[in-house]
């Protein structure tokens, strides 16, 4: 079977959301519909691969497909796929610079794992050195919006057995309170709480009197960056001062990353993403440096669809350390998927395919419907 990549395709699509992204990080802008794409990799035997490019911040993904199919897919192009740290090493050097390159990478990565697993037939946790678990219990996650509509989201989410529940705090410190107490009312005590602040503390002292204000308020998991994504010394400072574990989520992109966010003793938790991280085995690194310095992990979500869900489940069923529930659901947010199979999310659960590689299809009409021109 000839692996030869003969063909690249780059396909950008604007996917409707639900219901708006609406976070600290963009309280005037909210996210109506996610801008990726989809990487098709296609071989002169016909063997195809598929990756995902994501990432929730919006009119950024279509210039990612630009990139990817005038600067990579030219020069990936003709080069043997199951090769890939050859060709991962080619787009390294390609992409070296660009602050979004990891998104790319991760998203040509996914495809070539993929077309791996399907030319031998296994599933690519599989290609990983095999699994862990076979399911992975997920979190799920609440926008700013009225206290009431949390409320109400939090007590669905309660009822189909979601393990945690994140919310995205950062406005008024009452409106933020108002809204834990009715999020935590309404998932009921054995359901965890996660704040998310995306950073919107501009300093220690403001983020410790939200931090001890929630901590009295309500049972708190962790606070997830609490503040701007440099200020490591700051992280350090709070988790000396609150009783509340940190987490770091934008402070965390790479393995040098965790490395820094170690050495400062900065973060209780990482939250780690394969889009973030440039990749499946990139994100796995990073949960191997953690691990050695005993400092738990979960997978984070760009709210991915169908692709880059079943990459995440991969990598969630094969990492050994995996203390708590993820955050990778992101199909759910969507009126429609592209996929017309792949990972499961079932009960408060993800479950990776058993078909070979990713063991997604893509769903061609409603790739089409959603294809930007």
């Amino acid at each position: 079977m000839n692996t030869t990549i003969e063909r690249i395709e780059v396909i950008p699509i604007r996917a409707p959301r639900k219901e708006a992204v609406r976070s600290g990080l963009n309280a005037g802008d909210p996210v109506q519909a996610s801008e990726f794409g989809i990487i098709r990799l296609i071989t002169r035997s016909g063997l195809e691969g598929l990756g995902e490019i994501s990432i929730t911040f919006p009119r950024i993904g279509h210039s990612l497909c630009h990139a990817a199919r005038t600067l990579a897919a030219p020069a990936l192009t003709g080069r043997e796929a199951l090769d890939a740290p050859r060709v991962l090493a080619e787009l390294d050097r390609i992409l070296a610079g660009e602050l979004s390159a990891a998104y790319i990478r991760a998203a040509f990565e996914m495809a070539l794992l993929d077309l791996a697993g399907r030319r031998y037939g296994v599933p690519l946790y599989q290609l990983l050195g095999g699994r862990m678990r076979t399911q992975v219990p997920l979190a799920w996650g609440i926008y700013q919006k009225a206290p009431e509509e949390m409320a109400a989201d939090a007590r669905r989410a309660a009822e189909q057995g979601f393990h945690a529940i994140k919310l995205k705090v950062g406005r008024k410190l009452e409106d933020d309170l108002e809204a834990v107490r009715a999020v935590a009312d309404a998932a009921g005590a054995d359901v965890p709480l996660r704040l998310d602040a995306n950073g919107a503390w501009h300093s220690v002292a403001q983020a410790a009197q939200a931090i001890e204000a929630f901590a009295n308020t309500a049972r708190i998991a962790w606070v997830e960056q609490p503040l701007p994504r440099r200020n490591l010394e700051g992280l350090r400072l709070l988790r000396q001062r609150s009783g509340v574990p940190i987490m770091a989520d934008e402070s965390l992109h790479s393995l040098r990353d965790a490395y820094e966010l170690a050495r400062a003793e900065a973060a209780d938790v990482f939250n780690v993403y394969v889009a973030e991280a440039g990749g499946i085995q990139a994100a796995a690194a990073i949960f191997a440096f953690a691990a050695s310095v005993d400092i738990p992990c979960i997978i984070g979500s760009q709210a991915e669809m169908g692709i880059g869900t079943a990459a995440c489940a991969h990598l969630a069923v094969h990492v050994p350390n995996l203390p708590y529930a993820i955050e990778t659901f992101g199909p759910l947010r969507y009126l429609r998927d592209i996929v017309s199979s792949g990972a499961q999310i079932a009960n408060g659960f993800l479950i990776p395919s058993e078909g070979p590689g990713l063991g997604v299809e893509l769903d061609l009409d409603a790739v089409g419907g959603m294809e930007a021109l």
